[in-house]
């Protein structure tokens, strides 16, 4: 049986998810079958006790991540973006990427503090609009294009994580 983590924690089957209400309901959820609570049952009980609290803390833990989120809510939609190939058909973002990777490789070459932080203030904020647009072409139930929003996104923030251990590295000199 699979379980839609939605209506595992009540909410609207829509992006972008209430975050308090997500948490509210996590922890309502975590309390309500907290294992402890389960002390005097038996160990059939007990076991499936564990397996919904796991359950509880995946879909929390998908749902609080805008990306995986809508990974998962494609996945409600019949898209298995999770192990498709990340193949992008989007010519001027492919130029882009190999753009932003070379200006990374020369802010890297300068060293230059500042413009790692100007750049990643830059490449937020480019995550920020892909993510509105993905939202866009969600709510217009343009499937194809979202899919291809998640690549985008994928390779967004796996930039902006190299920009930060970057930084990291700038910071421990």
């Amino acid at each position: 049986m699979v379980i839609n983590y939605f209506e595992l924690f009540q909410l609207p089957i829509q992006l972008p998810i209430d975050s308090g209400q997500l948490t509210a309901n996590y922890q309502q959820l975590q309390r309500q079958y907290h294992p402890d609570n389960f002390a005097n049952a038996n160990d059939n009980e007990k076991m499936a006790i564990i397996q919904k609290s796991a359950m509880i803390n995946d879909g929390y833990q998908t749902l609080k991540n805008p990306i995986k989120a809508a990974e998962y809510f494609l996945s409600l939609q019949g898209f298995d973006v999770a192990t498709e190939q990340n193949i992008i058909h989007d010519a001027d973002f492919l130029m882009e990427q190999f753009s932003l990777r070379e200006k990374l490789d020369d802010i890297e070459n300068q060293n230059n503090v500042d413009l790692l932080d100007d750049f990643h203030s830059e490449i937020s904020q480019r995550k920020k609009q892909v993510y509105h647009q993905l939202l866009q072409h969600m709510s217009q139930q343009d499937w194809q294009n979202a899919v291809n929003q998640i690549y985008k996104l994928r390779y967004l923030t796996r930039l902006i994580e190299q920009i930060e251990k970057l930084q990291e590295k700038q910071f421990a000199l």
